[in-house]
């Protein structure tokens, strides 16, 4: 599998923003959790967001159980699939500014018929500052 997948932040105007995107550099489909593809508020903790420095975990606080974004995305040969979504109201913030930083690390799909054989999709770290009230 030839996939790549980045996350970018924008955490201006008292929101933060992500946005994953996903490239399918090989020659077979691929398929990516749905709630990191279509869903505008994932229910779950689907990404980790710590305190930078010291690397203390922000607490997730948002809903727990997805809601209708359950199951697979399927991603092309040679094709990208970008997706943004708020996640201010979901983690515990700290009240101020401060510095964070985000990673993602899930699963993907070689094969929709072998639900079994998933493969570790992880992206680098991204710092990101929020001004929370």
């Amino acid at each position: 599998m030839n996939l790549h997948a980045s996350l970018s932040v924008d955490a201006r105007h008292d929101k933060v923003w992500i946005t994953f995107k996903a490239e399918n550099r090989g020659e077979r489909r691929v398929w990516l959790p749905r709630a990191l593809t279509d869903d505008p508020r994932p229910g779950g903790r689907v990404f980790d967001v710590r305190v930078h420095p010291g690397g203390a975990p922000i607490a997730y606080v948002g809903a727990n159980a997805a809601r209708g974004g359950a199951g697979w995305f399927e991603l092309p040969p040679h094709s990208a699939h970008t997706h943004t979504v708020d996640i201010t109201s979901d983690y515990a913030f700290r009240p101020g500014d401060h510095t964070y930083e985000l990673r993602y690390a899930g699963l993907a799909l070689a094969d929709i018929h072998h639900p079994e054989a998933t493969t570790p999709l992880v992206t680098e770290p991204v710092l990101f500052r929020h001004i929370a009230p």
